[in-house]
């Protein structure tokens, strides 16, 4: 039998290569060292080892004789299998014994313990179809594996303490079948430098091991609650043990290690990755060497507190690791109290780092109530500001609303008479009253000119906050570029009812004397300058309308569909794109006999040429917006489905990342489901589903003149006003059976 040492060879690298990390792949021969043998003959009779607060003796010989013959991975699993496949079917349920291995907060401290540090790979993960995608998915993980504990290093460790240099490697480590059964299935390490055997690398230096599978999602999985595969945990359990029984036998690592009787390992693969913790007292398992893998499993059973995470996305489809997101995180924070077992408690502590980046966020949105205060006349937020340190200003004082995180704005009362200017005019505008109790910028007026017509009063953020305050650029997209984009239309001809029409534009002219130096500049007068939009007709947003009354008809959908498609065609013609179709720029206004039609607003992203970026938004922006960030010819009608699938009572989720928003629309359209939800609402929408399907991320146009007629003629008795908003020719009817690869559904 061969045993002994982990035996190690380096990759070499050309001479125009910079050598990114220490490289090395750890061949596995046996996982019990030379220096581990030495240890068990020191131990005669057995040794007291320090575990979760108690001293208790082992037969440490007999530990060692038991290890020797504990090197099969799959005849473990074996007997464990069943055991492993009830507490993970019945995961999260209190009936499963395995937890989560982090807390949510956990996770959360972390992230903003180490924000705004860099994390750069040198190896990307490799996409699967690639031919030498196995060896360089172990590089790729490998290169994580270093990068995140080099960072974790220097935040934590290497800040104030005379070790700079990491004293910890990554290492992949490669099965080698020499005859007898493998003690390990390939991974990679995360090893210490400094103990070194001559030739080999005993396994109680492993700091954590990677478990490197192709899909380390399991069959288990169900919708979003994935969990890693049987085997996966399987050969997770067996690395764990012998990482805690080595480090038991190592009389050496015992004054180094913090609590031994803990092993973390992490499971990776090309997109995914997630943890495995264990946790238990070595000196418990009854050492059988009649049948060391019965004897194990027992002990797993029945003494060792296992805990699985979910597996999340960690690299994103360029193959750069999300460091942001759930899945990366996880997999650090395994990495961080990896370190700190072998190399003691960090120097900063993470809590207080979090607390730092917390304090930042406080002290601008406290700097943003001030001026609020400042604009509302109110002093006594100035007076605490003056006073700097000396005044502790109460955390209900620093607390703030979500009104005070909106824009900027002037706050208009019921009443006020606006008026704007421009170069060629003065006009004025009466307030009725505020658009919803959160959008502090959307008012309802009309014209002094013309009472009778109500109009939508958008009012921006001063300009002089347009640079400090990141959150006022969604009021200049609202006002400044959308009035851009809506006389670009005018200039062009496109008038339709179901797109917003400008009734005034231009810059508010505050009360009393002005000390304005040219027509363009502006005063000290907190309202100089600030530019308003005036646009027709009046509504509700879809949104509003649907948190409302819920969700919308089978006609009501159908409208919707043919007045967004009707908007986008006037628009396409002129070569504009939406860029941000959502429930929220979709307005529901009622006509004169009451029917309700829709128009397409907030035109702020439209998209005009090709260097313009669209809105994003991961429930109802296109495949293309989110992945490459600009727009295909299809992409406002892909977004006008999801529109709709959300409308008619789809379910979309919250997503916390854009991999997370393009992995939900894979499988939607995979399954269908969006076609499916569709369906029960009206057979066109459903077919007009998989005719936008067709279309995604390509280079070719919807046709929407095709669709528009279906539309028209599926709303109850038709509707006149909609067909004269067309003008067909007599080609559409001869090239209408192109529109859709689906049955005709027009009889």
């Amino acid at each position: 039998m061969c045993c002994g040492t982990l035996t190690t060879k380096g990759y070499s690298w050309g001479d125009d290569d910079p050598p990114p990390l220490t490289c090395t792949v750890v061949v596995l021969k046996g996982w019990r060292s030379k220096s581990m043998a030495a240890s068990t003959s020191k131990a005669g009779e057995g040794q007291s080892v320090r575990n979760g607060g108690s001293l208790r003796k082992v037969a440490s010989e007999s530990l060692a004789q038991f290890s020797q013959h504990f090197v099969s991975s799959d005849a473990f699993f074996v007997e464990i299998q069943e055991w492993l496949q009830y507490n993970l079917e019945n995961l999260p349920s209190e009936s499963s014994k395995f937890c989560s291995p982090f807390q949510l907060d956990e996770l959360r401290l972390l992230d903003y313990a180490i924000e705004g540090v860099p994390c750069q790979l040198l190896f990307r993960m490799p996409p699967m179809a690639s031919p030498s995608a196995e060896a360089d998915r172990y590089l790729a993980v490998e290169d994580f594996v270093h990068a995140g504990a080099q960072r974790l290093w220097e935040i934590f460790w290497a800040a104030t303490t005379e070790l700079k240099s990491m004293p910890l490697s990554a290492s992949i480590m490669e099965n080698i079948n020499s005859g007898m059964e493998a003690a390990a299935i390939p991974g990679v390490a995360l090893l210490k430098k400094d103990n070194r055997a001559q030739g080999g690398m005993p396994w109680e230096d492993v700091v954590t091991f990677v478990e490197v599978q192709e899909n380390t999602t399991g069959a288990l999985s169900q919708g979003d609650d994935t969990v890693p595969g049987l085997e996966i945990v399987g050969h997770a359990l067996f690395h764990g043990f012998l990482m805690l029984s080595s480090r038991f036998l190592a009389e050496r690592n015992q004054a180094v290690h913090q609590n031994i009787d803990i092993a973390y390992i992490l499971c990776m693969d090309s997109q995914k990755g997630g943890v495995v913790r264990l946790k238990g007292d070595i000196s418990k398992l009854e050492t059988i060497t009649e049948d060391v893998y019965v004897s194990a499993a027992e002990w797993f059973r029945e003494h060792v507190e296992v805990a699985v995470s979910p597996v999340d996305q960690v690299w994103n489809r360029f193959g750069n690791a999300n460091w942001g997101d759930l899945g990366a995180l996880q997999l650090l924070l395994a990495l961080f109290y990896s370190i700190e077992q072998c190399q003691g408690p960090p120097k900063k502590d993470v809590a207080e780092m979090a607390a730092e980046y917390s304090a930042q966020l406080q002290q601008r949105r406290l700097e943003r109530d001030i001026d609020e205060g400042r604009e509302a006349g109110d002093t006594s937020s100035l007076h605490n500001h003056s006073h700097g340190k000396e005044v502790e200003i109460e955390e209900e004082e620093v607390k703030i609303s979500k009104h005070a995180l909106v824009a900027h704005t002037m706050h208009l009362e019921p009443g006020t008479i606006l008026w704007l200017e421009d170069a060629q005019w003065q006009q004025g505008f009466r307030i009725h009253k505020q658009l919803g109790s959160m959008q502090g910028s959307l008012y309802i007026g009309v014209s002094l000119n013309d009472m009778e017509k109500l109009l939508t009063v958008i009012v921006g953020a001063h300009p002089s906050q347009l640079e400090p305050c990141w959150e006022d650029m969604s009021t200049w997209y609202q006002v400044q570029r959308q009035t851009r984009v809506l006389n670009i239309m005018k200039q062009q001809g496109i008038s339709s009812r179901f797109l917003p029409q400008i009734a005034g534009s231009g810059r508010v002219m505050h009360p009393g004397p002005c000390s304005k130096e040219s027509p363009a500049g502006r005063c000290d007068h907190p309202w100089c300058g600030t530019p308003v939009l005036v646009t027709y007709p009046v509504g509700e947003t879809l949104a509003s309308a649907v948190e409302i009354e819920g969700w919308i008809s089978a006609d009501e959908a159908l409208r919707c569909c043919h007045d967004c498609l009707s908007a986008l065609r006037s628009t396409v013609s002129v070569g504009i794109q939406h860029g941000d179709i959502n429930p929220e720029h979709m307005m529901r206004a009622a006509a004169a006999d009451g029917e309700y039609y829709y128009v397409l607003t907030d035109w702020g992203h439209a998209v005009l040429e090709e260097r313009d970026s669209p809105g994003i938004s991961p429930k109802f922006s296109s495949t293309s917006a989110l992945q490459e960030g600009r727009l295909c010819p299809a992409s406002d009608a892909e977004s006008l489905i999801y529109l709709l699938f959300f409308v008619c009572g789809g379910a979309i989720p919250e997503f916390d990342s854009m991999e997370a928003a393009l992995h939900w629309r894979d499988r939607a359209w995979a399954r269908r489901a969006i076609q499916q939800q569709l369906g029960e609402v009206s057979a066109v929408l459903k077919a007009f589903a998989d005719y936008v399907d067709s279309l995604c991320t390509t280079p070719y146009p919807v046709d929407y003149d095709i669709w528009l007629r279906r539309l028209n003629r599926a709303l109850p008795h038709g509707d006149p006003r909609r067909m004269n908003d067309l003008s067909f020719g007599g080609s559409d009817f001869a090239t209408e059976s192109s529109g859709t690869s689906a049955p005709s559904i027009d009889n």
